[in-house]
């Protein structure tokens, strides 16, 4: 029986055809063995996607609960059930086309190589995890020659075609632009006190803050000084706010520090309602990551959007051409 599903509220996995799984609304479920979606003449099964999909189950269920829980879970579920869709469709291609075939001893081949690389060449390790799976020998290798056809495919039409000119690269750098600037800093200190909530208390927090003002000109060291009065959440730390970009902070502020020399003290600065004394302790000019550092970065990111527009369209041409239904 084929059952339409939207929306899957994945409380309990169970993976035998003699249950149910709940889905969205009171009292829906579909059978684990229920047909998914068809691709041409190949049946998708319910199992197929929530096997695919239990990784991110898995990792979904230890960080979220609750609706969000089960809104995330569908939509892994829908994500799961689009990536088997396109595999069907990349292997149906390669079936219509006759002269192309994987031999079974190249499928072999790789099984030898993937028990010699993943498991120490101990058959009895591979077999073990084959068990833990619920896989015949048999099944698994199908698999894995599924995986490899998609694999080949993909590398076909898609990864080969793949080409970024160093012209784009240095397009790509310049369009960027502020991305590989790092803009001016300066390492601040700030003592911040409470402007209180009434004209009086502000004016008796104005002069609160003048006197304080008054003791650092006079030598006391700012960061003693502002352990003992400042408000700020760097009080503590001697009011040390590190290296900032100046423009992180208020407009009033911002205008205060690029004003000051270095090792100079702020007038008293009102700012958001509250009293603020300023001191630049250094200074880091604007500086841009050279072309050359970040060109194979660059290169990487173009290739992977290249690669993406090409499946993208490669998948687009498949699709037209097949039938395709979601149940």
């Amino acid at each position: 029986m084929l059952i339409r599903v939207k929306t899957i509220l994945w409380r309990t996995l169970v993976l035998t055809s003699a249950l149910m799984l709940p889905i969205a609304g009171p009292g829906k479920t579909i059978p684990v063995e229920g047909c998914a979606a068809q691709v041409n003449d190949r049946m998708v099964t319910v199992t197929e996607v929530v096997n695919a999909m239990q990784p991110v189950e898995r990792q979904l269920r230890e960080t979220t609960q609750g609706a969000e829980l089960d809104r995330k879970l569908a939509e892994a579920y829908e994500k799961a059930l689009q990536a088997l869709i396109e595999r069907e469709l990349i292997l149906d291609a390669f079936h219509q086309q006759k002269e192309m075939n994987l031999p079974d001893k190249i499928v072999q081949s790789r099984t030898e190589e993937i028990v010699r690389t993943k498991f120490g060449n101990n058959r009895a390790a591979f077999r073990k995890a084959l068990d833990e799976e619920g896989l015949t020998l048999e099944e698994w290798q199908a698999n894995l020659k599924k995986s490899m056809i998609v694999s080949f495919l993909r590398d076909r039409e898609v990864d080969s075609k793949v080409s970024v000119s160093p012209q784009d690269v240095y397009a790509a750098y310049e369009k960027a632009g502020e991305t590989f600037r790092t803009p001016d800093q300066v390492h601040l200190r700030m003592i911040m006190i409470n402007g209180g909530k009434t004209d009086e208390e502000f004016a008796v927090k104005r002069k609160q803050a003048e006197d304080v003002r008054k003791q650092l000109l006079a030598g006391i060291p700012f960061e003693d000084l502002a352990k003992q009065v400042s408000e700020g959440a760097h009080a503590q730390d001697g009011s040390n706010y590190g290296w900032i970009d100046p423009d992180s902070r208020r407009p009033e502020l911002a205008a205060a520090i690029r004003a000051l020399k270095t090792g100079d003290i702020s007038d008293v600065i009102p700012a958001g309602g509250d009293l603020y004394i300023l001191k630049v302790e250094g200074r880091r000019e604007a500086t841009v990551i050279p072309f050359e550092k970040v060109q194979d970065t660059l290169r990487i990111e173009l290739e992977k959007q290249e690669a993406k527009r090409l499946y993208d369209a490669w998948i687009l041409r498949l699709r037209q051409k097949a039938f395709i239904k979601k149940y």
